[in-house]
């Protein structure tokens, strides 16, 4: 029999969620510890969270957190950065350190023989780093070099543009890595004060997930980090700015045969009380493959590969991004569709298949998303950096599932009405000036 394949399938009955409980541990020296064993699967993530992310930075040198982060494992006071390579390798292991707005995460993914070793590794690296002079000189211009490569990409250029259209120069205003000016004003000494300043036990979680056994784990963490001292208190969030709207800012790119698109505003912060319905509303709107306005501009009109929305929440108020690329020609066009879809979003009740799509779309998956320990620990460090209740996984599709249309159309209205929203394109100015025109109070800028 030939199915019929202009029905959409029906769901499944979702899977439960199971997740693993953790224990927690205060170590003497401050360092908060929490595992849970999870035992037959043969490997176990460590994820160290440091509040050393690039709210604590000096405004005048944002990117310190990055350069700290990336300087790592270039030398401790008893390895070589080429030692220390040669040790992660033969551990086996992988380990990664990036800093986010409000912290720096570092990460190791190992087998359960080599966890002690593996700890004694991550000790070497956040507690004795020396970050040597020309290992320093080196990753700084390396750093330089990507921003001045990223001054070539549309892209790129829109976002970093975006970012200090709506929150001017706050803390959320620059890219987390740093400007060309910022970088290039940090010495090797800007990097030593960072690390002794804001690398402390007392406000560090260890959060690790694997087939090792607890009491082998909070040994290992006493023997090789109970040596480890500080205390550094959590930065408070940035408060939002004023919310603007209504204007249009173009950036030249002469000649340029495509156009990059952004209509933005402040959102929110994580833990706000209609956190669900906005994920929701998100999901319709921009945040599936089958929401409005990508089945609007790639589907129906075929003027791109792609369009999304999303509410990037933070510990303050991040922005809510709607981003799309499309050809020159039809830049005005395209923020003219995405516009009517927001609008359609704050006047009308989305319908119930669109709502059962977004709920099913967001929770049917869940399970697979704690499939794995570095799944798992990544999950549950997010709930510890935004002070999430405990509860938060375990209650997620419940409370998804409540959200109603309209609930949707409220959010949309309160965090989407049109005199919050701010256009930003990066494309030839000569192109697309007269159509951008009506769309609001256009600014033209060359691009830096």
């Amino acid at each position: 029999m030939t199915p019929d394949r202009s029905a959409r399938p029906v769901a499944d009955t979702p899977r439960p969620l199971r997740l693993p409980r953790f224990d927690r541990t205060r170590l003497e020296n401050g360092l908060q510890v929490e595992f849970a064993p999870r035992p037959g699967v043969p490997e176990v993530s460590i994820r160290l969270v440091i509040e050393a992310g690039a709210t604590t930075e000096s405004t005048d040198k944002r990117g310190t957190s990055e350069l700290v982060a990336r300087l790592l494992t270039e030398g401790s006071e008893e390895r070589s950065a080429i030692d220390m390579a040669r040790w992660l390798d033969r551990l086996g292991a992988s380990f990664d350190a990036s800093a986010g707005f409000e912290t720096c995460s570092i990460s190791m993914h190992v087998l359960p023989d080599v966890l002690d070793e593996a700890l004694e590794f991550l000790a070497h690296a956040i507690i004795r780093p020396t970050f040597p002079e020309n290992d320093f000189d080196r990753l700084r211009d390396e750093r330089l070099d990507e921003i001045e490569r990223q001054r070539d990409d549309p892209a790129t250029v829109a976002d970093h543009a975006l970012i200090h259209e709506l929150y001017g120069n706050g803390l959320y205003g620059r890219p987390i890595g740093g400007t060309r000016e910022t970088v290039s004003a940090i010495g090797r000494d800007d990097v030593i004060e960072f690390h002794g300043d804001r690398y402390g036990a007392d406000g560090a979680l260890l959060i690790a997930c694997g087939d090792v056994d607890h009491d082998r784990l909070i040994a290992a963490a006493r023997q090789h980090l109970g040596g480890w001292s500080g205390a550094v208190d959590r930065e408070p969030p940035p408060e939002p700015p004023e919310v603007g709207g209504g204007d249009v800012v173009l950036i030249d790119r002469p000649d340029s045969p495509q156009a990059e698109l952004r209509i933005a505003t402040i959102g929110v912060s994580y833990g706000t009380e209609d956190h669900h319905a906005i994920t929701v509303a998100n999901a319709i709107l921009g945040g599936l493959f089958n929401s409005r306005i990508n089945m609007n501009l790639r589907e129906d009109k075929g003027w791109t590969y792609g369009a999304r929305s999303a509410f990037r929440f933070r510990r303050g108020a991040g922005p809510f991004v709607a981003r799309t690329a499309v050809e020159t020609g039809v830049t005005a066009e395209a923020f003219r569709e995405m516009l009517t879809e927001i609008e359609t979003m704050r006047e009308e009740l989305v319908s119930p298949e669109e709502l059962e799509l977004a709920r099913h779309a967001l929770t049917l998956s869940l399970p697979l998303q704690f499939e794995g320990a570095v799944q798992i620990t990544r999950k549950v460090s997010r709930q510890r950096i935004y002070d999430l209740p405990d509860d938060y996984w375990e209650a997620y599709r419940e409370r998804i599932e409540a959200v109603t249309a309209d609930e949707i159309r409220d959010v949309c209205r309160r965090y989407l009405s049109s005199e919050r929203l701010t256009l930003l394109t990066v494309t030839d100015a000569e192109a697309v000036r007269a159509g951008l025109e009506p769309l609001g109070n256009l600014e033209v800028r060359p691009a830096s």
